[in-house]
């Protein structure tokens, strides 16, 4: 990478990406996969349209996988990035593969986190998400906006979910086939939560407003708002959810969304989810609040929107 933005691989002496010439300098340099990059600016990717992930599609790593995973740590530091535009095929996103599985479990490697992505235009077919086509890592304090289309797998923020997806959202519209979510299209084994979603998702089967299908995952204290439109288990918050492994805690707007059921959740009217004492009576963690804790997680305009994640203030 240039010298000009270089620096060494310590997580307090990360490399700096100011410009949209930085951003595809590391997606084309797998061997930095593993370092530390922190956002020092925000980007617009206008003028740019990708045919695969930004940051780990350059290079097949495995057959399965289609792509080098990214292992680091990704700070955006509260920037965005703008208007990106894939036209591709499996597992899309800015990132390809965020974290990795190894020796049969998860590594716990690859942290994106305070990262924005606005305006997205992702089209593809497995594995489809604004953010990330899959993720084994964590995800935290993220958002993307825009449109996210594919055929399996497809989410406004990840695709398949086999990680960690923490205090993250998504709006704009999401379709495809199978396991479409607003936010996560499949949360397979992995977990989401204090997450939310207002994306409209348009799916054949297993679609949701925030998962289209749960597996062996667990969600907890997450709501959705999105319409919701599909041919077979359509759900306000969850598609498709494992009775026998998959646990679904949240609330989704049955007015909103078009959809009085769900696997997994509680539906609530339009009112209910703009009152705070539907989600303090779940044991949500509200600013000005130390009942359900100190953590301080959400905050809402009473009466006047749904909740909102407390970094959005």
């Amino acid at each position: 990478m240039a010298e000009v933005w270089r620096r060494n691989r310590r997580t307090n002496d990360p490399y700096l990406i100011y410009t949209a010439e930085h951003l595809n300098e590391l997606g084309s340099e797998p061997n930095d996969y593993d370092k530390h990059f922190k956002l020092m600016a925000d980007i617009d990717l206008s003028g740019y349209v990708y045919d695969r992930a930004v940051i780990g599609g350059d290079v097949p790593f495995d057959p399965v996988l289609q792509g080098d995973p990214f292992t680091g740590v990704f700070d955006g530091h509260g920037h965005t990035i703008s208007h990106l535009t894939i036209d591709g095929r499996d597992k899309m996103g800015l990132f390809a593969i965020v974290g990795m599985w190894g020796n049969g479990q998860i590594s716990g490697l690859g942290h994106v986190t305070n990262l924005g992505i606005i305006d997205a235009n992702i089209v593809g077919s497995r594995d489809i998400g604004g953010l990330a086509g899959e993720n084994f890592g964590r995800i935290t304090n993220c958002f993307c906006t825009g449109q996210i289309n594919g055929s399996s797998d497809v989410g406004g923020l990840i695709g398949r979910n086999f990680g960690s997806v923490t205090s993250s959202y998504s709006t704009g519209s999401v379709s495809g086939n199978w396991s479409v979510g607003g936010l996560v299209g499949d949360n397979f084994d992995g977990s989401i939560s204090t997450s939310y979603s207002m994306s409209t998702t348009i799916g054949d089967q297993h679609a949701g407003g925030l998962a289209g299908r749960n597996w062996h995952g667990t969600i907890t204290m997450c709501f959705s708002t999105g319409a919701v439109s599909g041919n077979d288990n359509v759900g306000g918050l969850v598609g498709k959810n494992s009775v026998v492994r998959g646990t679904v805690l949240g609330f989704w707007d049955t007015a909103s969304s078009g959809v009085p059921g769900s696997a997994g959740g509680i539906g609530a009217t339009t009112a209910e989810m703009q009152n705070a004492e539907t989600f303090l009576d779940a044991g949500w963690d509200f600013v000005d609040e130390t009942d359900n804790g100190t953590d301080d997680i959400w905050w809402i305009n009473e009466g006047q929107d749904y909740p909102r994640l407390w970094w959005e203030e």
